[in-house]
């Protein structure tokens, strides 16, 4: 049987280059599972996860958007702005980050471009801190 090629990068570096048994993505969309021999695809990315399974093993990586790619050579290739392994998330400052996010947002001086900003922002450390109490369930 065939493995995936995956490779999770942003524009700084390359987190996770190796053959999976399958990948699942947060997409505009909606979640899909990727398996060998997919059909080509090319998806936006909203702020999610992405979850590799290879074997045994489950990885999650939080993930602030980006663009899929599953090419017909079997890779598939993340791009995103920022991810990080959720072993790698410390809980309990993504969670001050939603909390000031929050206090933040019942400011009224706030604007909407600053809004937009605070809701972004929370939604991505509400991701991180969602992913990283997923990842500590062990």
């Amino acid at each position: 049987m065939h493995q995936l090629e995956l490779t999770i990068a942003t524009p700084l570096d390359v987190l996770y280059k190796d053959s999976v048994d399958q990948v699942t993505v947060t997409t505009s969309s909606g979640e899909i599972t990727i398996l060998p021999n997919h059909i080509p695809l090319i998806s936006r990315l909203k702020v999610g996860h992405v979850l590799v399974k290879k074997g045994d093993n489950e990885t999650y990586f939080a993930i602030s958007g980006g663009i899929l790619e599953v090419r017909r050579d079997h890779s598939v290739i993340v791009l995103t702005n920022r991810s990080e392994c959720v072993d790698d998330i410390d809980l309990e400052r993504a969670e001050k980050a939603v909390e000031r996010a929050q206090e933040y947002l019942k400011d009224p001086s706030v604007s909407e471009y600053n809004y937009k900003k605070l809701q972004a922002m929370m939604a991505k450390e509400e991701n991180r801190a969602r992913l990283a109490k997923k990842g500590h369930r062990k």
